[in-house]
């Protein structure tokens, strides 16, 4: 007897196989738009330089998914796979950078460009995501960053005036003011975690809080989360990444033998850490466009000349991506000690090892190269080295 199968027969033979039914075709894919206008869009030359990238974020570096190409006028648009909501980074050519959360609504984003003034300063303009209420919380979080910003510059001007005054009372206050700053952001960022507890988008936010001293708050948010929304991969991966860091922090304690490293000077000969045995050093990481550290070098200068022929050398990590920058900066503060750079960024391969979130960021190391301190600033550094060294 010739008997047909059942098609459910049919069909289950094949989901067995694995035949039917793809797990890539299950879900259909989704994109949103984005778009909008640059004001001052850079040369052609420029733009096949420093392309407009989008990137996602992972681990410590930023992977080029994708390119955004301009209109004669200026205006752009480009689609974003939103299968998964997911974040992404618009790298609008080097000169901003800004994370979306891609998930339902097209969104339209404005970016100034190219800068115009005669002497430019690299300080970049406040940008709003519109059409999403969901990526208002990135909103809120870069605007208070933005002011935050602002205000560190005030208070280094005001810093530098004080200087120029011979003002030593107000300077030394006023660097005292840089943590005061930092803290208020972090309080204010913490508001915004309880106004919207219930958005994937918070992981965001919390990026913007203090890896150690926030560490509780931030691990039970990203619980929440994974448990929430299973399919946020970047939850998990900050959870591994916290992890990392608790390791490196083990390495940069108080009483630990700092890392060995080695890197190139200005002049491109290597620079090994363990060459200072025998010194005390300050293990300075910084960056020529960084507002509070430019602020902070006139201190470590001053201490610098105080204690440099009673054992105290200075080792300079720099965070910049432009040679040229970072060799101006060092002449323009006139810091004579040693300087290294690998000229990637915050990708530094000495600041990631030293897992350095933030700058400016210090480690005080002794005669054998152990930690004896960490990110001395100000009237704590004078104190700490006159500990050390006497009057």
């Amino acid at each position: 007897m010739n008997m047909k199968p059942h098609r459910s027969s049919i069909l289950l033979a094949l989901l067995a196989a694995g035949l039917a039914f793809p797990a890539a075709a299950q879900q259909a894919k989704r994109y949103i738009t984005i778009s909008g206008r640059i004001k001052f869009p850079p040369s052609a030359e420029q733009q096949a330089k420093f392309p407009f990238r989008v990137q996602k974020q992972v681990g410590d570096e930023r992977v080029t998914i994708d390119t955004i190409h301009l209109n004669a006028d200026g205006t752009y648009s480009h689609k974003l796979d939103a299968t998964r909501p997911q974040f992404y980074i618009l790298n609008e050519f080097e000169e901003d950078r800004l994370t979306v959360w891609a998930n339902k609504e097209n969104l339209k984003i404005d970016f100034r460009g190219i800068d115009t003034a005669a002497i430019r300063i690299k300080n970049p303009p406040y940008v709003f995501i519109e059409g999403s209420e969901e990526n208002n919380l990135i909103n809120q979080v870069n605007f208070l960053n933005y002011r935050n910003y602002q205000a560190m510059i005030q208070n280094g001007q005001l810093q530098y005036k004080a200087s120029l005054a011979k003002d030593t009372a107000l300077e030394r206050a006023l660097t005292g003011q840089y943590d005061w700053l930092f803290n208020d952001m972090g309080e204010r960022v913490k508001l915004l975690i309880k106004m919207y507890p219930n958005t994937p988008v918070l992981l965001y936010a919390l990026d913007y809080l203090h890896p150690r001293r926030d560490k509780e708050l931030i691990a039970a948010e990203l619980g929440k989360l994974i448990k929430k929304y299973p399919y946020l991969e970047e939850a998990k991966r900050k959870q591994q990444d916290i992890a990392h860091a608790e390791a490196v922090a083990r390495k940069t304690g108080i009483g630990a033998t700092a890392m060995n490293f080695t890197q190139q000077n200005v002049k491109g000969d290597p620079v090994k850490l363990t060459d200072y045995r025998g010194k005390y050093v300050l293990l300075d990481f910084w960056a020529s466009w960084c507002g509070p550290c430019r602020a902070e070098n006139p201190n470590v200068l001053e201490n610098y000349e105080k204690y440099h022929s009673k054992g105290l050398e200075i080792l300079g990590v720099s965070l910049d991506d432009k040679k040229d920058a970072w060799v101006k900066a060092i002449k323009d503060d006139g810091l004579t000690w040693e300087h290294v750079s690998d000229l990637k960024g915050w990708r530094n391969v000495v600041a990631k090892e030293y897992n350095i979130r933030a700058v400016p960021s210090n480690f005080l190391l002794d005669k054998d190269g152990k930690i004896i301190a960490k990110d001395l600033r100000g009237e704590e550094l004078s104190r700490k080295l006159e500990e050390i060294f006497g009057k």
